[in-house]
């Protein structure tokens, strides 16, 4: 969040405020967001020989003349200046293309004359940067003197204009007189038949081609020693004649702080646009209580703007300490805080800094993204101008940009309730282009982690085998006593396990609890735990359709029993009838415990479910749909037959009933089942049946809700889309080969090349979804990636075509026998992913 004065937060949330109205109305948005200025001064940089002057924004159109770039020269251009993939260009003025130009070329141009400004080739960018630098409002030592100015410069000055309280007659700025009316009308519009799905969808196409939005000639390589090209300055908390020590590469130098314990801090200074793949110290381990063990990270384009962004902690010391990985955002400033050092050392020691950057990020938005002929994944964007797109873009991310300044003024904190982010939920589906959104959501999972010990988790007597005698038959125990859900519910109460437990755990925390499963050798190293959270996913929604569903809290939808067509055919809605709110509540807690972790919990919800659990809005066509298409269907005939159709398809059978998801029936009127619906009370009887099928588990929605509330902090919740929620809690459903290739690690000799392992891929690319997920729950205990595993030869002495795979889940490890061929492989990898569900053994079940 910035750090402006309160008059002009206060303008931005106004803004924001109106901007969200008209994206949900579908309205024209407000003429300050979309301000661009009529004119931009610049100075040359003069860091090369000459800037051409070029017909068109393309390196390739008629070469018109060129700036000479030896001085700063100062140029005039027009506020649509934009980025494509060869770079920044800028439209000059008329003013300056009358100077630059002869008079006969200049009368000749009749479409403007270009510069480009800064060059899209990594190592140029790097080493030049821009080509013309904008003029600051104040005269600078060095600079040609400047006239007052009071035009407006930006939109950010044009949004603190209009919608700032003013007091007093002092006269300001007018955006009228300071923007190009004809390029701000351009960003205003809407396009034809726009909605907030079109939003949504461009918001995603944008994401999808981040990498397009950024200058990529390569990947920029491991950088220790000279760090000159992309660090600018550091800055440290104490002994300032030692900081250059991080950055010479040697090995035997280093920087060592003076200050009270936890004080101590590093401050880079980044050249614009460096994206960090991974910030690393280098440490020695003979420096005992000075090295870092708890390094903080904090980051922002100003110091006065800086917000955390990592913490990370060392268990053992090691000579590279990663504070810092995988950051799609561009920051001018990292700053490094040692909170705590080992053996409780006072000061610190740090002998070098390695960064690694993939990419160097543009400043603007890349115009060429939007020249496909094609949206094959995005069809609301198919036939719509790329100029529409590219505004409309535009200002959304300018929307986004005024939210990030925002955000902490509007989102509550763990300890508070109360938030403003009502007003906003129609921006919900464009917060995943939020710059400081991730940093938000953690730092207030980071604030809400539970404040009890993680090391003494508690232990479950769990038997496994009265869960499966339940599952093969419910019919025998309607109390449901002896699911494996039951039994964790009962032993994880503080007068079961003898803790009270909060289920706010840090995401380093691998394992809540460990399990003694009744009869069977092993010991619980986590693979035990991960199997228990895959059986209840298992026992609530069953993933063979064939199968019972042993416990009452969910049932299949009618798109699953009835709707052959529907894409959502495979999941499950909360019970209507069911009222064990208590353990719907404890389910909601295991919800938000999978999402501050990394694993998961497999529920098969629609998205009318998942929208309502993070309270986002839900319709009757397009999202109850997804629960019981026949139903919407058929009321959407009602409203269009005639009646001589009504009569004759319903006369006498349809009465003022509705047949809920569990199958109960309720009457929608006193009497109902009595009732028969008239074709002139057809759209009463649709109405009341809306209502009636869009709340049947209000109350069960509302318990599991509370259950995450219990574990989430509401802002988080507030930040997610369902589809983020969803993943977040069940991981991710596609299980590509590719991906399991990528993540996949070889032992005892083995690679990708050996025959062994080519014969496990040729057999995953042919198997199912499900025996996908069957056999990844077999090696890992998890059906969902992300789940690497590891591989290695296998353990029976006599191998061949007559061994099964193995597995050590604890270790997600795979011990795999060399066949003869493919089709017996795939023969004896199915058979264990679906029968071969028990833990290893490692120790006798009589011990």
């Amino acid at each position: 969040m910035s750090h402006d004065p309160a008059r002009v937060r206060l303008s931005k949330i106004r803004c924001l405020r109106e901007a969200v109205k008209c994206v949900e109305q579908g309205k024209p948005l407000p003429e300050a967001l979309c301000f661009v200025p009529k004119r931009v001064d610049y100075l040359t940089s003069g860091k090369r020989n000459a800037l051409g002057l070029f017909e068109a924004p393309t390196a390739e159109s008629k070469r018109l003349g060129e700036i000479k770039n030896d001085t700063a020269i100062k140029v005039s251009g027009r506020g649509n200046d934009f980025w494509n993939n060869q770079g920044h260009w800028i439209q000059l003025t008329e003013e300056s293309k009358a100077r630059l130009l002869s008079e006969e070329k200049s009368a000749s141009v009749k479409n403007g004359v270009w510069v480009l400004s800064q060059s899209s080739k990594v190592s140029v960018a790097i080493e030049q940067g821009p080509n013309l630098i904008p003029l600051p409002r104040r005269n600078l030592p060095g600079l040609p003197s400047l006239p007052a100015d009071t035009a407006i410069r930006n939109w950010e000055e044009a949004v603190e204009q209009k919608f700032s309280l003013h007091i007093g007659t002092k006269s300001s700025p007018s955006i009228a007189d300071s923007c190009d009316p004809e390029a701000v009308a351009r960003l205003r519009s809407v396009p034809s038949q726009w909605s907030v799905e079109h939003d949504e969808e461009l918001a995603r196409y944008v994401m999808s081609k981040q990498n397009a939005d950024q200058l990529s000639d390569g990947p920029l390589e491991s950088i220790s020693g000279d760090m000159s090209k992309y660090i600018l300055s550091i800055k440290v908390s104490s002994e300032e004649d030692e900081a250059d020590c991080m950055l010479d590469g040697m090995s035997d130098t280093f920087w060592e702080s003076d200050g009270g314990c936890g004080k101590h801090w590093v401050r880079l200074h980044l050249r614009p646009g460096i994206v960090i793949r991974r910030l690393v110290l280098i440490l020695d381990e003979d420096d005992g209580n000075f090295m870092p063990q708890t390094v903080e990270v904090a980051a922002g384009n100003s110091v006065g703007d800086l917000q955390v962004v990592a913490k990370e902690d060392l268990s053992v010391p090691e000579s590279e300490f990663c504070v810092l990985q995988n950051q799609r955002t561009a920051f001018r400033y990292i700053e490094l805080r040692i909170k705590r050092c080992f053996d409780d050392g006072v000061d610190t020691r740090i002998h070098g800094i390695n960064l690694v950057s993939s990419k160097v990020q543009v400043a603007g938005l890349n115009k060429s993204i939007f020249e496909s002929k094609k949206f094959s994944s995005f069809p609301r964007l198919d036939g719509v101008a790329a100029d529409h797109l590219y505004n409309r873009a535009i200002v959304l991310k300018r929307i986004i940009t005024l939210f990030d300044a925002v955000v902490l003024l509007i989102m509550p904190r763990w300890q508070y309730s109360s938030s403003s982010f009502g007003n906003m939920a129609a921006i919900r589906q464009l917060l995943f282009l939020s710059e400081t959104r991730s940093v938000v959501m953690s730092t207030f999972l980071r604030e809400s982690e539970t404040k009890a010990s993680i090391h003494d988790i508690p232990r479950l007597y769990l038997n496994r085998r009265l869960a499966i005698e339940h599952r093969n038959d419910p019919s025998q125990d309607p109390t449901c006593k002896n699911s494996m859900l039951n039994q964790m519910y009962e032993a994880l109460k503080p007068e079961g396990c003898g803790m009270n437990l909060d289920y706010r755990w840090p995401a380093k925390h691998e394992q809540w609890w460990e399990c003694v499963f009744s009869n069977e050798g092993m010991i619980d190293q986590g693979g035990g735990f991960r199997e228990t959270l895959g059986e209840l996913g298992e026992e609530m929604c069953p993933s063979s359709s064939d199968s019972q569903i042993p416990v009452p809290f969910f049932v299949r939808s009618p798109n699953q029993l009835h709707d052959g067509s529907n894409v959502y055919r495979d999941t499950y809605v909360p019970s209507s009838s069911c009222d064990q709110f208590a353990k719907y509540v404890w389910i909601g807690q295991l919800m938000g415990a999978t999402l501050r972790s990394r694993e998961h919990l497999i529920l098969a919800l629609p998205p009318f479910v998942w929208k309502q659990l993070v309270n986002d809005r839900v319709t009757w066509e397009s999202d109850f749909a997804t629960v019981d298409a026949a139903q919407v269907r058929m009321l959407d005939s009602l409203a269009t037959m005639d009646e001589e159709q009504f009569n004759l398809q319903f006369d006498g059978l349809l009465m003022f009933t509705a047949t809920l998801s569990d199958s109960t029936v309720v009457d929608l009127i006193p009497d109902g089942a009595n009732q028969p619906v008239t074709y002139d009370r057809r759209a009463e009887y649709a109405k009341l049946v809306k209502a009636a099928r869009m709340n049947e588990s209000n109350k069960q929605m509302e318990a599991i809700r509370r259950g995450l509330l219990k574990v989430v902090p509401s802002a988080v919740l507030d930040l997610l889309t369902w589809k983020e929620l969803e993943q977040q809690v069940c991981g991710d459903s596609d299980i590509p080969v590719e991906t399991l290739k990528r993540t996949a690690h070889y032992e005892d000799g083995l690679s990708e090349s050996d025959q062994s392992v080519k014969q496990l891929f040729a057999v995953l690319e042919g198997f199912t979804h499900e025996e996908r997920s069957r056999f990844l729950r077999f090696v890992t205990g998890r059906r969902r990636l992300p789940a690497p595993i590891w591989i290695c030869l296998g353990r029976s002495e006599d191998g061949g075509s007559d061994a099964l795979p193995e597995s050590a889940t604890c270790s997600s490890t795979l011990f795999l026998p060399n066949y003869p061929s493919v089709k017996v492989a795939a023969e004896k990898i199915r058979y264990a992913a679906y029968h071969c569900v028990s833990i290893d053994t490692d120790t006798s079940p009589y011990d």
